[in-house]
């Protein structure tokens, strides 16, 4: 056979390889964009309500007689967790909050108190669609990474499969 037959079939060979790690690095890199971009929101639109939360804390210490309810989730800021961690965490200070309101006649009465919890309305709206869209991208990057030639590609450029939020816990897909 003709050495340059051979090269050239090792040339097509090799081209073929480059191409289709390209598509899928391609494919890869667009949902890691995406899922960057709304962790970004999520991440921000988190800080906004542990920002929240420690303001209401001087509500309800109003309220209550000086007593620190919330001196847990206000040290969060210090906390070097991940974005899920801190959802699960500003969820259980949402629910001790709603407990306190209804414990604490005061709280409702107080203007400040209800504009702080209408805002935390607002983010938690931003956050569920945040989280969906979060998901949806995870699920289906999560797919493509576990499949043939995507796998071998996520492997060379260190994409793992990616935690997702689901109802209020941290879960593994699959």
């Amino acid at each position: 056979m003709n050495i340059y037959l051979i090269i050239a079939i090792i040339f097509m060979i090799v081209a073929i390889i480059a191409l289709l790690f390209f598509s899928s690095y391609t494919k890869l890199k667009k949902y890691k964009e995406k899922m960057d971009k709304v962790e970004s929101i999520i991440d921000e639109n988190l800080n906004k309500k542990l920002d929240l939360i420690i303001s209401i804390n001087g509500d309800v210490k109003k309220a209550t007689g000086k007593k620190d309810y919330l001196k847990d989730y206000v040290s969060l800021r210090d906390l070097i967790i991940t974005n899920i961690e801190k959802d699960l965490k500003l969820d259980e200070a949402l629910k001790l909050i709603n407990d306190l309101m209804q414990d604490f006649d005061e709280l409702n009465n107080d203007p400040n108190f209800n504009k702080n919890i209408n805002e935390l309305r607002k983010i938690d709206e931003v956050l569920v669609s945040a989280k969906n869209m979060f998901n949806q991208n995870a699920v289906e990057s999560n797919q493509l990474i576990k499949n043939f030639p995507n796998n071998l590609v996520a492997k060379v450029v260190k994409l793992k499969i990616r935690s997702f939020y689901n109802n209020n816990k941290i879960e593994e897909q699959f």
